[in-house]
């Protein structure tokens, strides 16, 4: 199909109800919504939304929906069920990653995960197989990602990127507020194996610096019990689910932000705390893709990250590399994720 200025095309963003919010604290569900706001308005797309709110109607939103009157689907979340089509029109799947299926071992602990934990492992291991098999093509959102579904099988000349970007929050003025005796570190994500919390609680416990404070953010969820039995420091305090208004003010009363997680597509949360003038650690063999990890500090062991967060209360946050890494993480956008995605619309649409 020739992409032409007065011809509308038809496309449909398929999924759940919670794929187009901005208040969910999810930044899969935060992609969606920044991606659908910037495009609606082209005058060269009709846009449709369908989303459902219950597992019934998402099923048979996905076997007796309409599919044929669309150029294209566009799926941006992960799903179980793909939509069943009745015509030629394009399938495109936005791949976030495929832990899952290429690191098991990251996804839960097996000695305090429940039932349902493990039945929706599975479950997503067999979504992502098949998103594999009933895509005609794939967006990534970062190089590793497609590296992933190439090594998986899927065509590389059928595979584009488009990294995540943060919304305008992140770009408001910092104001300086901060304690100057008191330096805060903090985590904000989600508690799960994965996300490898545990390896800096333990570089907490090992700190003996008592004007040094940790404050972890985030849902009790999955390993929220075990990091809690890990934690020894009377200076880590656990301050429950982060409200998605406050999200910018939390990130600006750190001084540090770990994020140490084993496997992220993406990591959006490494560009959110860059993007507030925050020094970032990370694991240093975590799989975090390159182009996000470019002004990390890389921690090899929790003694080292310890070291690291002395280093950055001692020293201070070196001035250049803060302004290089705030300004690189402030490029990515979500005005420039639509971009690339309208690009990729009239590529495949050719």
């Amino acid at each position: 199909m020739p992409w032409v200025n007065f011809m509308k095309i038809k496309i449909a963003y398929f999924g759940r109800d919670t794929d187009f919010l901005n208040n969910t604290g999810e930044g899969i569900q935060r992609y969606g919504y920044e991606l659908y706001n910037n495009l609606k308005e082209n005058k060269n797309l009709d846009i449709n939304v369908l989303s459902s709110k219950t597992v019934y109607s998402y099923v048979k939103d996905s076997f007796l929906n309409d599919f044929g009157k669309y150029d294209l689907i566009h799926i941006t979340n992960f799903r179980l069920l793909s939509p069943k089509r009745r015509s030629k029109s394009v399938l495109l799947i936005t791949a976030h990653d495929f832990q899952p299926i290429l690191y098991p071992e990251f996804s839960y602990n097996p000695n305090n995960s429940s039932i349902n934990e493990k039945l929706w492992f599975i479950l997503v291991k067999v979504g992502l197989k098949r998103e594999l098999k009933v895509a005609d093509y794939l967006i990534c959102n970062s190089t590793q990602t497609k590296d992933e579904a190439i090594k998986l099988g899927f065509d590389s000349k059928k595979v584009f990127i488009t990294n995540l970007g943060i919304d305008n929050r992140f770009r408001k003025p910092i104001k300086n507020n901060k304690n100057k005796r008191n330096f805060t570190v903090g985590y904000l994500g989600a508690m799960r194996k994965r996300k490898n919390l545990e390896f800096a609680i333990k570089a907490a416990n090992i700190i003996k610096n008592q004007n040094i404070n940790f404050y972890i953010w985030g849902k009790k969820e999955h390993e929220y019990e075990f990091i809690r039995s890990i934690a020894k420091n009377k200076n880590i305090k656990f301050k429950g689910f982060a409200p998605e208004e406050k999200i910018v003010s939390i990130y600006d009363s750190f001084d540090a932000f770990v994020f140490p997680s084993y496997h992220e597509g993406q990591g959006l949360p490494i560009l959110e705390a860059q993007s507030r003038e925050l020094p970032v650690i990370i694991y240093k063999y975590g799989k975090i893709p390159k182009e996000i990890r470019k002004y990390c500090f890389e921690a090899e062991s929790p003694e080292h990250m310890a070291q690291i967060i002395e280093d950055l209360k001692e020293n201070g946050y070196n001035e250049k590399l803060s302004k290089k890494a705030t300004e690189y993480a402030r490029s990515f956008t979500g005005e420039k994720c639509a971009r690339e995605t309208l690009e990729v619309y009239k590529k495949v649409l050719k």
